[in-house]
């Protein structure tokens, strides 16, 4: 299997130029925006045509049709994305685990909080990539399935 990398994006509200300029620097295989403001992400699809961009929409995006949960799977792993704010993650992870545990999720990706963070439950990871204003993450599967994740300033 060949490594793969995906760039994730969240809560980027109408600001777009810094995560363009982290598509061109980073080249990922995949981008993922997780909400708030999903027109961001279909500017991003236009910018970057050849791209697969994988968009959910956040509480912001209350007009839009994208959906607001949405599986993939990925080098051989399942990643499941949200904006979570249906899952209550401003107070607790909890709900968010228990779906992902149930659908039986490698990686949750959720955003909401505008706050960084990463964390390994049990067989499974979930991670904010923070506010997409002024930090992503960077995913990677490498060719034995594991999953790595950072955090990385935009610029």
């Amino acid at each position: 299997m060949d490594p793969v990398t995906i760039l994730v994006f969240s809560d980027s509200h109408g600001e777009i130029d810094r995560m363009v300029n982290m598509v061109e620097q980073i080249s990922p295989d995949f981008i993922c925006h997780l909400g708030d403001y999903v027109e961001d992400a279909k500017a991003l699809g236009k910018r970057f045509p050849d791209l697969p961009l994988h968009p959910v929409r956040g509480n912001c995006d209350v007009l839009s049709k994208t959906p607001d949960l949405k599986e993939l799977k990925i080098g051989g792993k399942t990643i499941l994305l949200t904006h979570g704010h249906r899952y209550h993650v401003k107070e607790s992870y909890d709900a968010l685990c228990t779906m992902g545990h149930c659908a039986g999720a490698d990686l949750v990706l959720f955003g909401h909080t505008h706050i960084p963070y990463h964390e390994q439950v049990k067989d499974m990871q979930i991670l904010n990539p923070g506010s997409a204003q002024e930090v992503c993450a960077l995913v990677e599967i490498d060719e034995t399935g594991e999953i790595t994740c950072k955090h990385l300033p935009l610029v």
